[in-house]
């Protein structure tokens, strides 16, 4: 069983050098981008002493191996409000990944207003699990969901050609109903892994039916942290495709919590590659 705590777990080798293994249970096409991401930002969060990750920009250079991999942290700009790092991720030689990441302070003066409304929702526990909607289709589950008991609050009643609305929105919760209130930033990697897996699916739904097959690693993950909602289980995704073009496809998500606080935006870039 998949456990985001003990898989993205980091050593502190000194001088801002740490350690990690890769856990096979994170494989779908390799590991899951969202989740190396989230070694990358808790080591980052291991770095510095301010408590409140502000931003996480991410380039995903080579495909990581299911195996340990080398972190190197360097201070870019730090004061007592907020300091930049660079986190570089490395395997067998081979930059796997290159993080920029901005940490703030946990109380900094200015106004606080509420800019966005969360979309509309029914409750979690009033809505079928994904399990229970592909079964309607002879399905069982879909690979990129393993790691998160997931309520879709909109759902396609048949397969046509042409699928519609570019956007995938649900409520989703890790397996377990994990939730991780004594560390900021691990918390947020919850926040990370969502904002990674919603653009690929948004594409495919507004995708015409005979399309060559293809997959979209993720070349470049952006996302940027506006709250803490630690004690939220369940947090509603919602993921919407931006365009596919030039071998490209990208995509934004918007991460609330389950009382309507916004906690998190991102950015994905892709690269599609086909079959055949």
């Amino acid at each position: 069983m998949v456990d985001l705590e003990a898989d993205s777990a980091i050593t502190d080798v000194g001088e801002g050098r740490y350690t990690a293994t890769l856990s096979p249970d994170w494989n779908v096409w390799g590991p899951v981008g969202g989740y190396v991401a989230s070694v990358a930002l808790r080591a980052a969060g291991a770095a510095t002493t301010l408590r409140r990750p502000a931003s996480l920009s991410c380039q995903f250079l080579h495909a990581a191996q299911f195996d340990q991999v080398e972190l190197v942290v360097e201070p870019l700009r730090a004061s007592r409000r907020a300091e930049a790092l660079r986190v570089t991720m490395t395997q067998a030689g081979k930059t796997v990944l290159h993080a920029t990441v901005w940490a703030a302070a946990e109380s900094l003066d200015g106004p606080s207003l509420p800019l966005a409304a969360a979309p509309q929702a029914p409750p979690p526990e009033e809505l079928p699990t994904m399990e229970e909607r592909m079964a309607e289709w002879g399905q069982t589950s879909l690979p990129h969901l393993f790691h998160s008991d997931t309520r879709p609050v909109s759902w396609l009643e048949r397969v046509s050609d042409q699928f519609g609305e570019p956007n995938q929105r649900g409520w989703m919760r890790l397996r377990k109903g994990r939730v991780f209130d004594d560390d900021p930033w691990l918390d947020a990697a919850r926040s990370v892994l969502y904002s990674d897996i919603v653009a690929f699916p948004s594409v495919m739904l507004a995708s015409p039916d005979g399309l060559p097959p293809y997959v979209a690693p993720t070349m470049e993950l952006q996302v940027i942290f506006h709250d803490t909602a630690p004690e939220s289980e369940w947090l509603l995704v919602d993921g919407h495709a931006s365009a596919l073009k030039h071998g490209l496809a990208s995509g934004r998500a918007a991460i609330w919590a389950q009382d309507g606080r916004l906690l998190a935006t991102g950015a994905q870039q892709m690269l599609c590659r086909m079959f055949g």
